[in-house]
């Protein structure tokens, strides 16, 4: 289609005007909204710092400014609303593999040691350089479109350039209010690869007189699932819960943040990839026979051991009884002899316990206060950390989950936890999640281990090796697979995540009862 003619279009013109106005808008929130992704998928990789912003904005900022240039020369050849929708079309395409594209070039620049100051640079361009080229057509081809008169150019140019930038002020609000909060960085990319989808498909097909209607439909087909079907919803003294299934996916939020997952074809799986990092302990000293997990959520850990380990007796303490409810009745936690479940707090539980414990995993977060999910800060502090390896036997373990990562989000927590449990175990190991942002910390028990060279692993020479590299954890973890002790493929790659606070290990405060400011968001 060509230009609407002033004499002719009338009510026309009219509609192209706003089908117009509305692209626009939409193609410049889609650009923030496409930053705000990006820096949120690499930072499991380069931490969500300033380096990071600066590489996405620069890829972004480059992919526009060729964008404008190639859009102006396809605006003044084609004038075309049928390429104008192909190419909204294919920026759609092309966001729809952003996900992909940036955990597989952030996997892949993990393992080169060369020029890590331009590796946040490179995945940004894998992931985002095209996407933006196409966004960037936009605004020429509309502009393009909508002058008719060469004495009204510059209002024109002015007006939809002005509805672009007010799209992008909607989309970067939008963003960090409700898109990323609510929906999830993954529901987010695609729900808008497919508005921009809809949307090219429509000004392909029908041209301006439709482009309104392809704008509902694709708002529509954007929406968050209307299947999610609520299975429990209530307040407690701590949390309001809410159980929802989305699809094959049973979901457990407290106060909006999601925390447990499960399959519902398979009680088993469908968890977090970081409560994978629960069986490092049992790798490091498959002799343990006693576990405890504070913090019980949906029940994983507790699932998974009774699964994994026959020999093994279980402790759940959780503060909150309708979790533990909650837990029985929508995730399938079972009344089992080598279970037992405590309603009380963790670390009071600990001061009254009398037998120690192989392996202590802590996961425990409330949520609902002013800076959303945060650490109990009794649970974060040295003489807690003091506390658990009292109640650990000698070889034994403390997993310890915290949310967020070395350079990225909660930075300042995450060295702060880093130097605490430091300053009380001497071998700990830290390993970053490649899904989410937990950060897992395990630290080890060596004291009182006998060290006999004669002696078979666990008791023998592995334990005088502290700490092993990724090549020898995932020794380890192999010949468990193999010999049936262990029942998780992805172990061996999960222990060879290691997170950079692994290797620094300065810069961090010792929280300690006195002050550990991790749940209110502030430092001394």
């Amino acid at each position: 289609m060509s230009a609407a003619d002033p004499k002719t279009g009338g009510t026309q013109a009219y509609f192209a005007a706003v089908a117009l106005g509305f692209t626009v808008f939409v193609c410049g929130g889609s650009v923030m909204v496409f930053q705000f992704l990006v820096v949120r998928i690499l930072a499991r990789y380069f931490g969500s710092g300033l380096d990071a912003w600066a590489a996405v904005i620069s890829v972004c900022l480059a992919g526009i400014s060729i964008g404008y240039f190639v859009g102006g020369k396809i605006a003044d050849r084609y004038q075309s609303w049928r390429v104008l929708g192909l190419l909204i079309l294919t920026a759609g395409v092309l966001g729809s593999l952003l996900e992909y594209l940036a955990v597989w070039a952030g996997e892949t620049l993990l393992q080169i040691d060369a020029a890590l100051s331009w590796h946040p640079y490179i995945a940004a361009f894998i992931a985002c350089f095209l996407p933006n080229i196409t966004l960037g057509t936009v605004l020429p081809q509309a502009i393009r479109l909508q002058a008719r008169q060469l004495e009204h150019v510059g209002a024109t140019a002015g007006r939809i350039a002005a509805m672009s930038e007010v799209g992008s002020i909607v989309g970067v609000v939008m963003t960090a209010q409700l898109f990323i909060p609510e929906l999830g960085v993954l529901q987010t990319l695609y729900g808008l690869a497919a508005v921009l989808a809809i949307l090219g498909v429509s000004l392909m097909a029908a041209g301006r007189k439709l482009a309104a209607a392809g704008l509902a439909a694709a708002m529509l087909l954007a929406a968050p699932d209307a299947d999610a079907q609520i299975q429990f919803r209530d307040y407690s003294a701590y949390h309001h819960i809410v159980v929802e299934d989305q699809g094959r996916e049973r979901i457990l939020r407290f106060d909006q943040f999601i925390q447990s997952k499960m399959s519902l074809d398979n009680p088993f799986e469908g968890g977090w990839e970081y409560k994978e990092y629960f069986h490092l302990p049992m790798i490091l000293n498959p002799t343990i026979d006693r576990a405890l997990f504070i913090g019980l959520g949906g029940g994983t850990g507790p699932k998974d051991f009774l699964r994994d380990y026959p020999h093994v007796e279980i402790d759940a303490v959780e503060i909150d009884p309708m979790v533990v409810d909650v837990a029985r009745e929508y995730f399938y936690l079972p009344d089992h002899p080598r279970l037992n479940v405590e309603v009380q707090d963790g670390r009071a539980f600990l001061r009254r316990n009398r037998r120690p414990y192989g392996t202590i995993a802590v996961d425990a977060y409330a949520s609902g206060g002013q800076y959303g999910a945060y650490l109990p800060y009794h649970l974060a502090t040295k003489e807690f950390f003091e506390l658990c390896k009292e109640n650990l036997t000698p070889g034994g373990a403390l997993t310890f989950n915290a949310v967020g990562q070395y350079g990225g989000l909660n930075a300042s927590s995450i060295r702060d936890i880093n130097a605490t449990i430091r300053s009380v175990f001497d071998v700990v190991y830290v390993f970053q999640a490649g899904t989410s942002w937990n950060t897992v910390f395990v630290a080890m028990k060596t004291e009182g281990v006998a060290r006999d060279p004669e002696r078979q692993w666990p008791n023998g020479p592995w334990l005088d090796q502290h700490p092993l590299n990724g090549q020898q954890l995932r020794q380890l973890t192999e010949g468990l697979l193999e010999h049936g002790f262990l029942s998780i493929d992805s172990l061996p790659r999960r222990v060879a995540q290691f997170s950079r606070a692994h290797r620094f290990h300065g810069g961090g405060d010792i929280l300690t009862d006195d002050h550990a400011p991790v749940d209110t968001g502030r430092r001394r």
